[in-house]
């Protein structure tokens, strides 16, 4: 799971806060039983997702909150891996396809006027039919190498007219299907400068037409070997070339498409580039590359590159072969090879510096992108400290368990309160013993909070960020403090000392309403389940949930009911069984109850009291907008879940549901 630094501020919103509606300018075309392609007509950008996935984007007709939506497909039992959610949603807006207030969206690019049209019968027939003509010809007729610069000059013409004309047939393919032509241009980027017009639009095709319109591009190369061969032989050489060219197993030619279409679903958009990965090395993204690969198509293209390869080498003898007397007579004449020999060795060498260079290329991208995000990270965790900004301390202390519940004007003036300190990092906050004479906002930096080992080190509990809170337990109890907390970054804190708490806080809010918020926080941030929560979430969690007390021997949960409820166990003990056996006794930190909620399911387990003690209690309404809020800690759960059931939860199936209670 990816860490929340490597997520822009945008995104994060994207995922927490923006209201996102479906663009209505979407061309929509079903191109495989298990593919849907998606274009934003104006920006010419496109979507591959699953039926599934387009359902999701569907529930985007209206206006609404990603964690909304989210929330609802749970419920109803629709819910797609949540990283395969929050990955689809983010590319969806990068596309225009989700649309939100004050994202630009993507640059117009207006389509080319193309008025070809081919149908799809006669481009299979004449494509069929110029690949036979010219496989039987070249086969029979003897084959010679060219014995003029000119004939090496026409056929290098003919390559660049042919390769023009296989372009325009395609282009002409696409429009009769229904696509989209866009930017025609003459290219002088390659040995054979010609006409070039962009067919991304071929993925809004059907299977069947998506092969045509590759077939259309091979098809005048064969044509014109089939003609050379009978009329110019000495023209063929050249003619080879390009046709090996059109055929090589490399990057976009169309022999390449048109293997795609025939032995590769069409990739999805929320496999590659994944943005909730692990780490960014550069084998991890390679693994992820080689994962959502059809392997039916890497066998197939592996046996094909033998099978070109062989073709390469088999021409290439046959030529030198209708020569060789000639060759070695010329060597010993002059001690040079013939010009023609040279030619073609340099072609074959071309080829295969291509294909290693190539996969240099692949790997120099990958490298380049893993130093980048690197980079990247490193610059995201250099902490500044920003300047005070009382909006920002209002809207922060809004979020904490201990002010939320303060009316707009208490909060105002608490702030007026605040007095910020500075810190170098290393430096010593508060000591563990000391008496609690404050309260801390952290507005910038970072520190650690430790406590003293038995072998009398200081470990490290918990790290703290922006927006959280340390020594309010202090202030309430009135003791000592129980934690040393110590500056890992240049910081700036605001305090609030214990006579202003007392007047603005609990003044103003019951004791024991704000001493019950002060425990649910204490509680959540030592227990692993939420120690690396945020500061707004664990004061949310502590928000929605209550605390149940339960006797020994008494049941929380019955076998083959409908829980309703998310349990946290705060003190006591609770067995877990089932078949009347005991399987699990949970103690002061776990939990249970999730696995259920998150499928709407019945339990297979019974929960009962061991001992008395108390649990943090939440309803499945509240559980469900918990999690959908902060995408962070929905992917936590879904991984708790996923791994004790021992498959992932989402996508649910029509399989019974099972609820481990572990």
């Amino acid at each position: 799971m990816t860490a929340p630094s490597e997520l822009t501020p945008e995104q994060k919103a994207l995922l927490t806060t923006s209201v996102l509606k479906l663009s209505t300018e979407l061309h929509v075309s079903r191109v495989r039983v298990n593919r849907v392609a998606i274009k934003y007509r104006s920006g010419r950008t496109h979507l591959m997702v699953t039926p599934e996935q387009w359902g999701v984007l569907q529930c985007f007709h209206t206006a609404r909150r990603a964690p909304d939506v989210l929330c609802e497909l749970i419920s109803n039992r629709q819910s797609l891996p949540l990283a395969e959610y929050y990955e689809l949603l983010i590319k969806a807006v990068d596309t225009g396809i989700l649309q939100t207030a004050g994202r630009n969206l993507p640059p117009t690019v207006p389509p080319a006027p193309w008025h070809g049209r081919f149908h799809a019968t006669p481009v299979l027939f004449l494509s069929l039919m110029a690949f036979g003509f010219a496989s039987v010809f070249i086969t029979l007729r003897p084959m010679v190498l060219p014995t003029h610069a000119w004939d090496l000059l026409i056929g290098w013409a003919l390559v660049c007219l042919t390769t023009s004309i296989g372009y325009s047939f395609a282009a002409s393919t696409l429009s009769g299907a229904g696509g989209v032509i866009y930017s025609p241009r003459w290219t002088n980027r390659t040995l054979t400068p010609h006409f070039v017009v962009d067919l991304d639009d071929t993925m809004m095709l059907t299977l069947s037409d998506e092969i045509n319109v590759a077939l259309a591009r091979l098809a005048p190369h064969f044509g014109v070997a089939f003609i050379t061969s009978i009329y110019l032989p000495g023209v063929l050489f050249p003619i080879l070339l390009g046709l090996m060219y059109q055929l090589a197993p490399l990057g976009h030619t169309p022999l390449m498409a048109l293997l795609r279409a025939l032995y590769r679903d069409p990739l999805l958009d929320t496999s590659g580039n994944i943005i909730f990965t692990h780490k960014q090395s550069p084998a991890l993204m390679l693994m992820a590359r080689l994962k959502i690969k059809d392997k039916r198509f890497l066998l197939t293209c592996g046996g094909y590159t033998i099978v070109w390869l062989l073709l390469v080498f088999l021409t290439g003898s046959t030529l030198l072969g209708a020569n060789a007397w000639e060759l070695v007579e010329a060597f010993n004449n002059s001690g040079n090879l013939r010009f023609t020999a040279i030619v073609l060795l340099c072609a074959m060498g071309g080829l295969v510096l291509g294909a290693i260079g190539l996969g240099l290329s692949i790997s120099f991208q990958f490298m380049m992108q893993w130093q980048r995000s690197r980079r990247k990270k490193r610059k995201e965790h250099q902490h500044e400290i920003p300047l005070v900004d009382t909006d920002v301390i209002t809207k922060s202390l809004a979020e904490q368990v201990l002010f939320r519940d303060l009316s707009p004007a208490d909060l105002s003036s608490l702030v007026g309160r605040l007095k910020p300190e500075s810190y170098s990092a290393g430096d010593i906050i508060i000591r563990e013993g000391e008496p609690g004479e404050k309260l801390y906002l952290i507005h910038g930096g970072a520190v650690e909070v430790l406590r003293k080992a038995p072998s009398g080190a200081l470990e490290t509990v918990a790290n703290l960020s922006k927006g959280d809170i340390f020594g309010e337990i202090a202030l309430l109890s009135g003791g000592l403090r129980t934690r040393t907390v110590r500056c890992t970054a240049p910081s700036l804190l605001l305090s609030l000392s214990k006579r202003e708490f007392d007047a603005l806080v609990i003044s103003r809010l019951s004791r024991d309403a704000v001493e019950t918020a002060v425990q649910k926080v204490a509680f959540l941030k030592r227990i692993p389940l939420s120690s690396n929560w945020s500061s707004a979430a664990i004061s949310a969690f502590a928000k929605r949930s209550t605390f149940r007390e339960f006797q020994a021997g008494e049941q929380l949960v019955v076998h083959g009911d409908t829980n309703q409820f998310f349990h946290v166990v705060y003190e006591g003990e609770i067995g877990v069984e089932k078949a009347g056996r005991e399987v699990a006794i949970l103690k002061s930190g776990d939990f249970f109850g999730e696995i259920s909620l998150l499928q709407s399911s019945t339990s297979t387990a019974a929960v009962t009291a061991r001992t008395p003690g108390r649990c943090l209690m939440m309803v499945r309404r509240d559980f469900l907008e918990f999690i959908s809020r902060d995408f962070l800690i929905g992917l936590q759960f879904e991984d708790i879940s996923s791994n004790r059931l021992g498959r992932p939860i989402f996508p649910l199936t029509h399989a019974v549901f099972i609820d481990d209670h572990r």
